[in-house]
């Protein structure tokens, strides 16, 4: 990969052997020395030299390029690195490839929308210290994102101690389950998680951690807005605030877990078989219409 170190051994060896075929014969009075000058000593060992000192020279080239391409590649992942950051990891390898104005126009597409809040928190921070509120809020977040990552699913943003995360049907091109069924795996997974959490905290003497959830599936505009300095992936439609509205009705039913029946219907899930409870349908905020939903524990 050094292309200095392939010129220093290329200018040794065909320098070498040119200083012993070229070298006077006088210098050479018998012995070792002069038996190898008999054996170089023809035209056609000139042939071999001039091989050796291409093939060299074409190893020094193909080096520096290898090398050039090695630095662009790191240059290139440290560029994703710092854009998943600020973006979903599906949108900034979209944007590292130069994807921008593609990404900037937006498309309309079909979408599971899940957000998850922590109960209580605002209360509980406000008597904690700083580096234990961070330290609750990393350790939250690193649930979260392990368990969209099993699922496939793209989180879009934090706020404070909720998190909105989305589920599109890319895997379904590949045979796997569509965006609603991901993202009510997604929510089991994560009630799980955060339960198993909590007991470990409960054995540490401190309070039990409480989230709600809200899914709902159906479409919405997608795209990344701003410009190069400052770029936000969004998601808008009545798929996302139906999702945030359902979390925030979490709050007033027993179940943990709560999801439109469409999304039920989308994920091809039978109620009852996976332990769904039919609530009474309610009119959400923003809404004029009923909405059907279900409750699960989780």
């Amino acid at each position: 990969m050094d292309p200095r170190l392939q010129l220093y051994t290329t200018v040794l060896l065909s320098g070498g052997l040119g200083a012993l075929i070229f070298w006077p014969d006088g210098r050479f009075d018998g012995g070792q020395l002069g038996i190898l000058h008999s054996v170089l000593d023809t035209p056609a060992n000139v042939m071999k030299l001039t091989m050796i000192l291409l093939a060299g020279l074409v190893m020094v080239l193909a080096a520096a390029r290898m090398r050039r391409l090695f630095y662009r590649e790191l240059e290139a992942a440290d560029a994703r690195a710092n854009l998943t950051r600020y973006l979903p990891a599906q949108v900034a390898d979209q944007l590292a490839d130069g994807g921008l104005s593609a990404l900037q126009q937006g498309q309309r597409q079909p979408m599971a929308v899940m957000f998850v809040d922590i109960r209580g928190f605002t209360r509980w921070s406000e008597t904690r210290d700083p580096q234990e509120v961070g330290d609750f809020i990393t350790a939250f977040r690193n649930e979260v994102e392990d368990s969209a990552a099993r699922h496939d699913g793209m989180i879009d943003k934090y706020m404070g101690d909720a998190a909105m995360l989305l589920f599109d049907d890319a895997p379904v091109a590949m045979g796997g389950p569509n965006g609603a069924a991901r993202a009510l795996a997604c929510a089991a997974t994560l009630c799980e998680a955060i339960h198993r959490w909590s007991d470990r905290r409960v054995a540490a003497g401190e309070p039990v951690v409480e989230i709600g959830i809200g899914v709902h599936a159906g479409e919405v505009f997608s795209g990344v807005v701003g410009n190069a300095a400052r770029l936000e992936y969004s998601v808008f439609g009545d798929a996302v605030n139906t999702a945030s509205r359902l979390e925030q009705h979490s709050k007033t039913v027993p179940q943990i877990i709560i999801a439109s029946a469409v999304t039920l219907t989308v994920a091809g899930v039978e109620p009852a078989r996976q332990r769904w409870v039919s609530l009474p349908p309610v009119t959400l905020r923003g809404r004029s219409k009923v909405i059907e939903i279900y409750g699960r524990e989780g």
